[in-house]
């Protein structure tokens, strides 16, 4: 078991590990689901090429993927952002 001991937040899980340098740092895009939803047409025209990217790491990992996925994951959290 690891040495960390987690923190819970009401019914919310907060886990404190670092993650590794290997994947790139990005900020979150820090919007609600309305923004996001107005916003998801011109979201998913110019990030389609990073989520295809994205997706078709999950399918290759057979939905177990989150970890091995996730550099793919920032870059279409830094696409989304940039719009």
């Amino acid at each position: 078991m690891a040495a960390r001991q987690p923190r819970f937040n009401q019914t919310v899980l907060i886990d404190t590990t670092p993650l590794p340098d290997s994947i790139p740092k990005v900020d979150e895009v820090g919007a609600s689901s309305a923004p996001l939803m107005s916003a998801s047409y011109f979201i998913g025209a110019r990030c389609k090429a990073f989520n295809d990217d994205y997706m078709m790491c999950k399918t290759e990992a057979h939905g177990r993927g989150e970890f091995e996925c996730m550099k793919e994951g920032r870059k279409v959290t830094r696409c989304a952002a940039s719009v």
